[in-house]
């Protein structure tokens, strides 16, 4: 496996689209702060904090916050999902090694490697882009929350592109992964499903209203807008008596391990087949 991450990664660095990618973080967070030399901000405007809305990563509410990790990757695993199947390297690889298993999962392995390297991305381009703009951050948090606050966002990012990976590999159109990530990212899937349960409900006088406005709290896409939020608000208690953070670690780790795990075996057996 170790094997085709090192392919994968040495032809994922000869491609263009990986450029793209860095150039629009970069666009959506450095850019954002080489705007304000000639749109300066208002006098007197402090940085409250690193990680917050009004925090010098979001240029005091400008430029973008860490949920544009969890809003890139998806589109990437999505480009991935079907990358070799469109050159036939994937039939070929799988009709002449035994490797199945470690085929797929090694997919999902560089999904999570790339997810990470977008984290990175924002965290430099947006610190820099604090260097740019010159101004005093109060309120800093400790290090451990922002490490956290980062962590939480690879997460987060991390399941969507799973989902999407899963969803792109098992169908092997990659208009389809695109379709899936879009929807993910728009809320759709999530608020569509809990909307059609509490459709039910009401029809047939189930009383699921309360169950499922404390389920919907736990749906990734609440989560990831806590992350958004910044790390006090993210690591807060709230009336669901857990923390945002909290919920994202016991929601999005095993969904991220159950895409894995399906798309591995669904697809090493299907091949195989």
């Amino acid at each position: 496996m170790m094997a085709l991450l090192k392919s994968d990664l040495y032809r994922t660095l000869r491609s263009r689209w990986p450029w793209v990618v860095l150039a629009l973080v970069a666009l959506a967070t450095l850019g954002s702060a080489v705007l304000t030399i000639w749109w300066p901000l208002e006098p007197g405007i402090v940085y409250d904090g690193l990680t917050g809305r009004a925090g010098a990563l979001r240029l005091a509410g400008r430029g973008s916050s860490i949920v544009l990790v969890s809003t890139i990757a998806p589109f990437v695993a999505a480009h991935l999902s079907c990358a070799d199947s469109d050159s036939g390297f994937d039939r070929t690889l799988l009709a002449s090694l035994r490797g199945h298993v470690a085929y797929f999962a090694e997919k999902y392995l560089l999904t999570v490697l790339i997810s990470g390297i977008i984290l990175l991305a924002y965290l430099v381009f947006s610190g820099i882009g604090v260097l740019v703009t010159m101004r005093a951050v109060t309120n800093v948090e400790p290090i451990w929350q922002i490490a956290a606050w980062a962590g939480e966002g690879w997460l987060a990012a991390c399941a969507y592109a799973l989902v999407v990976l899963l969803a792109g590999q098992l169908s092997r159109s990659r208009a389809i992964a695109f379709i899936v990530a879009f929807l993910l990212l728009s809320g759709a899937v999530e608020q569509g499903f809990f909307s059609f349960l509490l459709l039910v409900s009401n029809v047939f006088g189930l009383g699921w209203g309360p169950a499922l406005e404390t389920a919907l709290a736990w749906a990734p896409f609440v989560t990831t807008a806590a992350v958004g939020n910044g790390a006090v608000d993210m690591l807060a208690v709230d009336a669901t008596g857990f923390a945002p953070a909290a919920r994202a670690l016991i929601v999005c780790v095993p969904l991220c391990l159950a895409c894995g795990t399906l798309g591995t075996l669904v697809g090493a057996r299907r091949d195989l087949a």
